[in-house]
């Protein structure tokens, strides 16, 4: 089964929106700094874990440095300088990496909207389906899937959106696009 992109997108957005605090943390010498990086880094980690995606691992060899000054014996007591000094070095490598791991997937999501979108303006201007609101906006949408399905010349649409996303990512960007007053029936 196809891991949800949309999920994917919003967890890495999320994830990229809480480096800003902790870049300020860094400038601002917070105490606690070190310690908010290493636990935003296992969390990103995990989350690019649980999609397969290999990015985890350039992650875990970037938090690795942060782990070099505690096992070297040299200058045991400038234990903490050291690793604040590994952490402010790898800031933006870490940014970057998250970036890196997002954007493809961002590109693809954006391409299926832009399509869906398409596809959408299609069926309005054909009048092919009136939405009724008495049936329910979960219904609408399914009834637009599987015209967009069914239909032939709608058909590619759907092929080329079951080649970049899950049935769920699909459903779901559907009912985020469509504006149900679109297809409400036309006065006579």
């Amino acid at each position: 089964m196809q891991k949800s992109i949309v999920h994917l997108v919003k967890e890495l957005t999320t994830m990229l929106l809480q480096f800003p605090p902790l870049v300020t943390a860094f400038e601002r010498k917070q105490p606690q700094a070190l310690t908010a990086l290493q636990s935003w880094i296992t969390s990103a980690e995990q989350l690019l874990s649980s999609y397969g995606l290999v990015a985890s691992a350039e992650l875990a060899g970037l938090r690795s440095k942060l782990t070099m000054p505690v096992h070297c014996d040299e200058h045991r007591g400038q234990l903490r300088k050291q690793q604040l000094r590994e952490a402010v070095q790898m800031l933006y490598p870490l940014q970057q990496c998250l970036q890196q791991a997002l954007t493809p997937y961002q590109q693809k999501l954006q391409q299926s909207s832009e399509l869906i979108r398409h596809l959408l303006s299609v069926i309005s201007q054909s009048g092919a389906l009136r939405y009724d609101a008495t049936a329910g906006f979960d219904n609408f949408v399914q009834q637009l899937w599987l015209l967009i399905g069914q239909h032939d010349q709608l058909k590619a649409g759907a092929v080329q959106l079951r080649s970049w996303l899950s049935q769920q990512d699909i459903i779901l960007l559907l009912a985020q696009e469509v504006n149900p007053a679109d297809f409400a029936a036309q006065p006579a």
